[in-house]
């Protein structure tokens, strides 16, 4: 209910004012006169009226000042373009005013997004800039965001005091800045799983020249049937007889994980909980083989397959983290509507590397389809509490399966960010 009042347009345009216009010596000021005047109501009891209006004129001089005291400089704030959630990361801010020297007296104000319940903060939300030089002010503010996602943050404002540092001018404002915000991960210093080779075609054109996928291997005499674009022109010169250029077969590891999305659409603290963790654990997972060179797929199943492949130079650990930052739940049981075009393309994979939230029958035989492609498995259960089925006994036939809490993962990424 409190949330809902502070949304109305006009309460929320006080509250605005109020966090953007006042310095936090002005906020001590305003709520000391609210007090004073409280107190004076009577005047012909007490005199406490005359403080009243000493502290109101202060507020009437202040607003004066900041009516006719606007910067007029060069501004501009570098915001980063993509963060991880509670990682705090620093914004720069800078001021210039050449050939004059800067305004002693200019406050820097950064706001939150319109939309947020704290998702980014700012600490401190506002600050006095200090001259550098002379002609050169400079600040630096902390910025935390609180939980995965794509933001808007709104641009920085910068005004001017008054003398007594009470209230501050309505002055530059820079533009919105778009954020994306990683979900967390930790660092994996080692994760087996079973591997080995399949055959890739066309993989050479989408690989780097690193590890198994070599292109070109030598040339031989033409036999009948080799295509012509094949013919290694030069050799052929030299020999007087035509002569083909021959490649080797592209054999290499590749991996897939693939994400367990379903949320229930009336879901609980704890089952949100669990979902996000999901989310750590793959993009840990990721962290660990975008330091190999394994091709590695990203599979999110739901309602659409998301797809993002990486390794052996194919895209950067950001390109897995972009698609994570916005990842939302499906509210459909998944597993149990998987097309046949996803199947084929595991037939091609390695090993595949399953992060579920519970453990039931279409999850069950998801896995055993996928073994029975000659694909690896290997299985990570993110869940509190038993599951709806036993693992233990198709963990024999499947693969290694193992299952790790929400407490778990937030121990392991509180050991990466200690002080998150």
């Amino acid at each position: 209910m409190a949330y809902s009042f502070l949304q109305l347009p006009a309460v929320s345009k006080v509250v605005r004012l109020y966090r953007e216009r006042l310095t936090c010596r002005g906020q001590y000021l305003l709520w000391s006169m609210v007090v004073l005047a409280i107190l004076g109501l009577d005047t012909r009891r007490t005199l406490v009226f005359w403080l009243f209006a000493m502290v109101a004129g202060l507020f009437a001089a202040a607003a004066a000042f900041t009516v006719i005291r606007r910067p007029r400089v060069h501004f501009d704030c570098r915001f980063p373009e993509r963060a991880t959630a509670s990682r705090p990361v620093t914004v720069h801010a800078r001021v210039s005013n050449a050939p004059a020297p800067v305004p002693s007296d200019l406050c820097l104000l950064f706001r939150q997004p319109p939309e947020g319940t704290g998702e980014i903060s700012f600490h401190p939300t506002s600050v006095l800039l200090e001259e550098d030089e002379g002609t050169l002010a400079q600040a630096c503010v902390e910025m935390r965001p609180a939980r995965r996602g794509r933001y808007v943050v709104p641009g920085p404002v910068l005004g001017r005091t008054d003398p007594l540092r009470l209230m501050v001018s309505r002055g530059l404002d820079l533009p919105e800045h778009p954020l994306l915000v990683y979900p967390r991960f930790y660092s994996m210093h080692e994760f087996i799983v079973p591997l080995g080779r399949r055959h890739q075609p066309g993989g050479i054109p989408l690989t780097s020249s690193t590890g198994e996928a070599i292109e070109f291997v030598g040339t031989r005499e033409y036999r009948p049937g080799d295509p012509v674009k094949n013919i290694h022109w030069r050799s052929w010169a030299r020999r007087g007889e035509p002569v083909v250029k021959e490649y080797m077969e592209e054999y290499f590891c590749r991996i897939a994980i693939v994400l367990d999305t379903f949320l229930p659409s009336k879901f609980t603290p704890a089952q949100h909980a669990s979902f996000e963790a999901a989310i750590s654990v793959v993009a840990s997972i990721a962290d660990y083989f975008s330091r190999s060179e394994d091709i590695v797929d990203i599979l999110a199943a739901g309602p659409d397959v998301y797809e993002v492949s990486a390794g052996r130079s194919l895209a950067y650990l950001e390109n897995i983290l972009d698609v994570l930052a916005c990842l939302g739940p499906c509210h459909d049981p998944p597993f149990a509507t998987i097309g046949p075009n996803l199947f084929e393309k595991l037939s091609q994979i390695t090993t595949v590397v399953a992060v579920l939230q519970d453990w039931d029958t279409p999850r069950e035989d998801f896995l055993k389809r996928v073994h029975a492609l000659g694909t690896a498995v290997r299985a990570i259960i993110v869940h509190d509490g038993s599951t709806q089925k036993t693992w233990e006994q198709a963990s024999e036939n499947l693969g290694e399966v193992s299952v790790l809490s929400t407490a778990d993962v937030e121990r392991l990424l509180a050991a990466e960010y200690p002080h998150a």
